[in-house]
């Protein structure tokens, strides 16, 4: 799927650390979802290229098998030249400037079989985010998520399986039942350093109406919907954009009215409106038209997951490759996960509809 016309000029709603009656407080001057204080202003971008999701984000991986993760960004030396900046590989188990947090404490170090519980993990750079006194910044006590996400252009991968036994998924919290849908997600990185983890909701810049997320910037990369209604079905995923430009932009769901026996076995990504594959890699023009209703039929198996964010053609692309099927526009990048790749190889990226009309 490939989102274009990504960014506008605007604002979300953004938490700091001033008292009651403050002037600075120009979006919200009361409580949080606990009764505590919350001051938050109108945080503005002037740009169009990709805007908020130009600011720094947080990769969230929840009930899935993860195999490894590499993020390329532009060079700061070299325009033609974007290189790996963060990895993860499980035959080592140790990232390199990756973390991974579920408590209170990043790790480096993962096994990478996140599939055995319900917990969200959050993943980000090593280094941490430096708020300051919190005037400008809320500065929340949580070292385990006050880390840098990526801000800029992005290209993340991912190896992954979402091949499991739904009954094998434990609980996070050890209660209840688990929730063994696989999601995974980019989240504006503030949402989750000031909004604690989101559960702030009365107090946190994911949205400015009451409307689903147009605020700070949310992606839903890959969500498989179980939550026992109608809208529901473990055998397909959704993928939604939302953000303060648009509001909430794809997201669509194939529920319980679909089945994926319907399809044939090559199929990956489909119309949930007309029940048909499509032809061409679908293409989602944000406030503009989009092709259909897409959505994707779980894969079984391995598969990469490719996004990119790129500010210089205002795109965002989120593409599953097979890693018997890479496709000659992804070689540069699949399966060699290289240390470098020519911006070029981005373009062609940029380019690529799977599937490839024929």
């Amino acid at each position: 799927m490939t989102f274009t016309n990504v960014g506008a000029p605007g604002f979300w709603p953004r938490r700091i650390n001033r008292p009651s009656g403050d002037p600075a407080c120009d979006y919200k001057d009361g409580t949080d979802t606990w009764g505590g204080r919350c001051c938050m202003k109108k945080q503005t971008s002037a740009s169009d290229r990709l805007a908020p999701f130009d600011e720094e984000m947080t990769l969230i991986l929840k009930a899935i098998d993860v195999k490894q993760v590499a993020v390329y960004q532009p060079s700061a030396t070299d325009a033609a030249s974007w290189g790996l900046v963060s990895a993860w590989d499980r035959r080592t188990k140790v990232g390199q400037n990756l973390g991974f947090t579920q408590g209170k404490t990043q790790v480096a170090e993962s096994e990478g079989e996140l599939q055995k519980s319900d917990c969200v993990w959050y993943l980000a750079q090593t280094s941490p985010f430096e708020c300051g006194d919190g005037r400008d910044y809320f500065c929340p006590d949580d070292p385990g998520v006050n880390r840098r996400g990526w801000s800029g252009s992005k290209l993340f991968v991912i190896l992954t399986s979402m091949t499991f036994d739904d009954g094998a998924v434990e609980s996070c919290n050890g209660g209840g039942n688990a929730h063994p849908g696989p999601w995974v997600a980019l989240v504006a990185s503030e949402l989750i350093r000031d909004g604690a983890r989101k559960w702030n909701g009365a107090c946190n810049c994911y949205s400015k109406t009451g409307s689903v997320g147009d605020g700070c910037g949310e992606i839903n990369l890959f969500e498989v919907v179980m939550d026992g209604n109608q809208y529901s079905n473990r055998e397909f995923a959704s993928t939604g954009v939302r953000s303060y430009q648009a509001g909430h932009v794809g997201g669509n769901v194939c529920g319980t009215g679909c089945s994926r026996d319907a399809f044939a076995p090559d199929v990956d990504v489909l119309d949930a409106c007309t029940k048909k594959a499509y032809a061409s890699g679908p293409e989602i023009v944000v406030g503009g038209k989009s092709d259909g209703c897409p959505v994707w039929r779980r894969p079984t198996g391995d598969r990469y997951l490719v996004v990119l964010l790129d500010e210089t053609t205002r795109t965002i692309q989120v593409s599953l490759i097979h890693p018997a099927n890479v496709p000659s526009a992804a070689a540069p990048l699949l399966p060699s996960l290289p240390s470098a790749i020519a911006r070029s190889a981005v373009d062609s990226l940029v380019g690529l509809r799977l599937p490839a009309a024929k």
